[in-house]
């Protein structure tokens, strides 16, 4: 799987960075050879708090549960304790994927890194105009329904896919609201959510689900 690595700035200071499953024994060795060893780890707060000998402090949560995964136990050595963490995560899953952005969805079910099933598709959805009056409302109704049609669509192909079908967590990203709306999929709860989506495809539903399993580390210090 290519990397899905993200940085970004943590509210109140910082910096979050996103790792893959399979890295976080290599980030954590890495973090204490940078920062002058490890003087501590600890888990509470719903998070693995790791502290270097030269003050940077990490905290860990798996973003498929926001926190820590229930039931984990802390190891006495951070090496040891970042691999039972990688396994855990890296456990057989059956993800179910749900993407939205601009008139554009992309519903699934990954297992294994694969998609078992899904459905994808584009719709237009014209963009705003600088035109006024009669030109202006015009072009708003027909943007309006142009929307409508597409998130009808997205409702559609949501309950085909995820309507009657097994799956152990729901990752969803972009605009998900108006779709999850729809009676029919009440029972569908979101887990994960990620504001921040390209444009939803085929491809996305496993780099999403793969993201989705990794782990949120905040530095602060």
């Amino acid at each position: 799987m290519a990397s899905t690595s993200k940085v970004r700035p943590a509210f109140g200071g910082g910096r979050i960075v996103e790792v893959e499953p399979e890295r976080l024994p290599k980030w954590v060795a890495n973090f204490a050879a940078r920062n002058g060893g490890i003087a501590g780890h600890r888990a509470g707060d719903d998070a693995w708090t790791i502290e270097s000998n030269e003050g940077l402090s990490a905290s860990v949560r798996w973003t498929l549960a926001g926190g820590l995964p229930a039931g984990w136990l802390l190891d006495d050595d951070p090496q040891t304790a970042a691999e039972h963490l990688r396994d855990y995560a890296l456990e057989p899953r059956r993800i179910a994927v749900l993407l939205a952005r601009k008139g554009a969805y992309s519903v699934g079910i990954v297992e294994d890194g694969k998609v078992t099933v899904s459905k994808t598709d584009t719709a237009y959805v014209q963009g705003k105009t600088k035109a006024g009056g009669q030109s202006q409302q015009r072009f708003a109704r027909r943007r309006d329904g142009q929307a409508k049609a597409a998130e009808k669509r997205a409702r559609e192909a949501t309950y085909a896919v995820l309507g009657n079908a097994e799956f152990d967590v729901l990752v969803t990203g972009g605009p998900v609201e108006g779709i999850l709306e729809d009676p029919r999929l009440a029972k569908l709860k979101q887990t994960v959510h990620f504001g921040d989506i390209a444009e939803p495809k085929r491809a996305l539903l496993t780099q999403t689900a793969y993201r989705a399993i990794g782990f949120t580390v905040t530095l602060t210090g």
